[in-house]
């Protein structure tokens, strides 16, 4: 009887603990669909919505938001203290999202909290913040600091509802991240409006947090699955002669120095309407015409410069990796073939310059995997002058003038700059009197205006830096090759919508330009080409030989069809994108395909008696 009666207890303590639990459960819930439907527009009651599709986007919202706040009370028993810190963790999400779809047209991702986590660049990041954007955020973490000493006792669940609360927001929580087919289905990402082609848009139909869940679920990790061998031996099989053509050219034998400039956010401004060739980049367009120069397509806009350099540093086409954001992080985890080991391999010397944080984009290491023996970063020009915001190009030409060595073995340098970098809001301790003399549409308003302004007047700097580069490289004796480009296009949103650009397209569809000089001779030639393909290019140009896949590049950039049967989606042609998956584990191993690269000999027919060709034949 006793027994019996204490069960009876147990399930009446236990009923009323988990009525109390879910009573919690629906009090955070309306908590976190309030914050929601505050904070994030997509997460609101739009005009016109069904009431019931309005309050299941709100639910979808607040979800995430709901499980934290529920997580907090079950591990502090401080509801008001979970509740003010859930909300402005989200709060803090939203102003990142604002931010960084401002500035770079893309909302939050998964890959940007692997990012965050490595650390680096809050220093950079912190010129992005207004401070009315912390308001909120601080004043909810206010909040929650006050509840911890003040919030009233009787606020406080019992233990056993702390523990049941714990177990439904555990299980909850564990689901959610990992995308159970059950989360799948409620969220419904893929009738609700997801396009992962298509971030910005997704956002907006979305919401902030569906718009991570989804990306986490369908698209955080890189697709790792084993590249199909036998697709790859068919595609070298199939252009065997041309990788023949390429792979055979041994170069002169001299190894000139090679120096690269990655310049940060260099575009032609005369892309744009209203802006003449004449009144910017002298120094480019002079020089463009002792050199090979052209349009570069690059992967990113406004910001993502790891995009370009991956992309440079490798040979590989990021395209080849859908649902990747930062290469550094995703893809460069082991020691990787590239444009750097391939020059390692023939004796050269790399070094890499970039006067910021080391750590900023995983550059350390993932540069020493790419083949970097040195890295120059920030401590390295502890004392070099600031323009505007960042070290000066000065300052970053300067140092690799003082790296060049007339003896010794070959260099490669390759330095990434920072002057040009944004916002372009504010630049302080520019020299108003040239800053005034800049000229910009008068379509302009005055935002447009003070930002393009700003950004031409260190676009200014970076072209008169790469003519005193060019001057220097040109004036000495040993071979040397010059490869200038720009990472992508600066984030000047507003300029560009009021003045747009003459070829009638947005601007992620511009190029950046690129310029590639050699001390030796002076060819002008023009071809355009995409970021991945510059290092065959570039060894093309200098006379280096190339490796194996640097070497098929370079035979096919020439026919692009051949790897961009897609050229308006940029897709390669599925075999290479094959290919490019061996590249990046390190597996394309030439012994391995050696019979598919050797074409074959040409078979006579036994019965045919093949006839000498005549006197006659032979002199006409």
């Amino acid at each position: 009887m006793r027994t019996l009666e204490a069960m009876h207890r147990w399930t009446v303590t236990l009923g009323k603990s988990i009525g109390a639990a879910l009573g919690w459960s629906l009090v955070a819930l309306t908590v976190a669909g309030l914050v929601a439907v505050s904070l994030d527009p997509a997460a609101g009651l739009a005009p016109g919505a069904e009431l019931i599709e309005a309050l299941t986007r709100v639910l979808l919202n607040g979800i995430p938001l709901a499980i934290a706040i529920l997580c907090l009370i079950a591990l502090t028993g401080r509801p008001l203290m979970a509740a003010a810190s859930g909300a402005a963790a989200y709060a803090a999400l939203i102003v990142a999202g604002t931010i960084k779809l401002e500035q770079l047209g893309l909302p939050l991702l998964p890959a940007d909290f692997r990012f965050l986590s490595a650390g680096g660049g809050a220093t950079l990041f912190s010129h992005y913040i207004e401070p009315i954007q912390l308001i909120l955020p601080v004043s909810l973490l206010a909040i929650a600091a006050i509840a911890v000493r003040w919030e009233p006792k009787r606020w406080r669940p019992g233990a056993r509802t702390r523990r049941v609360l714990c177990s439904i927001a555990g299980v909850a929580g564990i689901t959610l991240v990992t995308g159970t087919s059950g989360w799948r289905s409620t969220y419904d990402g893929w009738n609700r409006g997801f396009e992962p082609w298509s971030p910005a848009e997704t956002v907006a139909r979305l919401g902030v947090v569906p718009t991570l869940l989804m990306y986490h679920w369908e698209l955080a990790r890189p697709d790792r699955h084993p590249p199909n061998r036998d697709r790859v031996l068919e595609f070298l099989a199939e252009h065997a002669e041309a990788f023949g053509r390429m792979a055979s050219t041994d170069g002169d034998g001299v190894l000139p120095d090679i120096l690269v400039v990655q310049s940060e956010s260099f575009f032609d401004p005369a892309l744009l309407t209203g802006i003449a060739a004449e009144d910017t980049l002298p120094q480019f367009r002079r020089l463009r015409t002792q050199g090979w120069s052209g349009n570069l397509r690059v992967p990113t806009y406004a910001g993502g410069t790891i995009r370009t350099e991956f992309e440079v540093l490798s040979g590989v086409p990021l395209a080849a990796f859908p649902g990747v954001e930062y290469p550094y992080f995703e893809l460069v985890d082991a020691p990787m073939p590239g444009l750097m080991r391939t020059l390692t391999e023939q004796g050269y010397r790399t070094t890499v310059l970039h006067p910021n944080d080391a750590s900023f984009w995983n550059r350390r290491d993932s540069l020493a995997r790419l083949g970097a023996e040195r890295f120059l970063a920030l401590p390295e020009f502890a004392n070099a002058p600031k323009t505007g915001l960042f070290i000066a190009d000065a300052a970053l030409t300067d140092r690799m003038l003082a790296e060049l060595r007339e003896d010794g073995p070959p260099q490669f340098l390759f330095a990434i700059s920072m002057e040009s970098h944004g916002p372009y809001e504010v630049r302080p301790g520019l020299d108003e009197a040239v800053l005034s003399a800049i000229g910009v549409p008068d379509t302009l308003d005055e935002y447009g205006a003070r930002t393009l302004r700003h950004y031409l007047y260190h676009l200014a700097n970076a072209d008169r830096e790469l003519g005193r580069l060019a001057a220097a490289v040109q004036q000495r004796a040993r071979p040397t090759v010059l490869v200038f480009y720009g990472d992508h296009l600066p984030g000047l949103h507003s300029a560009f919508a009021q003045l747009g650009f003459r070829d009638g397209l947005g601007p992620r569809s511009q190029p950046a330009p690129y310029l590639v000089l050699d001390n030796r001779r002076a060819e002008q030639r023009e071809e355009d080409t995409l970021a991945w393909m510059l290092p065959a290019l570039l060894l093309e140009a200098a006379r280096v030989p190339p490796d194996a896949y640097l070497a098929l590049v370079g035979a096919l950039r020439h026919t692009p069809t051949m790897l961009l049967p897609d050229s308006a989606g940029g897709r390669p042609e599925p075999r290479f994108t094959e290919l490019a998956r061996l590249r990046v584990r390190d597996e394309f191993n030439l012994g391995d395909y050696t019979a598919a690269l050797t074409p074959a000999p040409v078979v006579m027919d036994s019965n045919v008696t093949e006839t000498p060709p005549t006197e006659e034949a032979a002199t006409n």
